[in-house]
């Protein structure tokens, strides 16, 4: 009886051990459904979205946007949807721009991005070195003519974005990859250009409650 007893711990330990490391598994950054093709070319897929995500935290910090044609391409096949194409006339400043990619949205948006959040960041400190509160003038000054305001600067260079796999589908040159990256459901549309993986285009699916 002892013996049996032994026998039937020692298999309740193994099984926990196996969950453990199931749970282990699926919580990584890196899960990858059945959904998900076991290639090695659904694999440089996966790195090659999770090496732009980690390029844009840091561009997201540094505002050093040199990385972003690595990881982000134009292709004609996928140009950028009208209204994404107007935010990039008029972050450009360029309203007769007729055509764009997502490398090019990639850059106006960061480029906007931290011209606004350096001149926001200066106005603040002037306003605190002599030791008072924005001015009516000085607020009005940090918001464009389209209404935006900077967004805030991300708080570490290094930030790591979880990203879950949700689906892929590969037809010759073209992946089409769904993830879920913590805020929000998108679809991802990467191009395969001179043996390399890049993103082409994104479209959100749902925003999480």
């Amino acid at each position: 009886m002892k013996k049996k007893l032994l026998i039937l711990g020692a298999i309740l330990v193994l099984l926990g051990t196996v969950n453990f490391a199931k749970v282990s598994f699926l919580s990584s950054r890196t899960a990858v459904p059945d959904s998900i093709p076991d290639t090695p070319e659904a694999k440089e897929i996966m790195k090659a979205i999770e090496n732009a995500y980690d390029i844009e935290a840091e561009a997201a910090y540094t505002f050093d946007l040199k990385k972003f044609p690595d990881v982000f391409i134009n292709d004609p096949r996928f140009p950028l949807p009208d209204s994404t194409l107007q935010t990039v006339r008029e972050m450009t400043d360029n309203p007769s721009l007729e055509t764009a990619g997502y490398l090019d949205y990639k850059l106006a948006y960061y480029t906007w991005g931290s011209n606004a959040i350096l001149y926001l960041e200066e106005v603040q400190q002037k306003a605190k070195s002599e030791n008072r509160t924005l001015t009516d003038e000085e607020k009005r000054s940090v918001v464009d003519k389209y209404g935006r305001i900077a967004p805030a600067r991300a708080n570490s260079p290094k930030k790591k974005i979880p990203i879950r796999f949700i689906s892929m589908e590969i037809t010759n040159d073209v992946a089409t990859t769904v993830i879920d990256d913590g805020p929000r459901t998108v679809e991802l549309t990467l191009v395969l250009v001179n043996k390399k993986w890049y993103i082409a285009a994104y479209k959100g699916l749902s925003i999480h409650p």
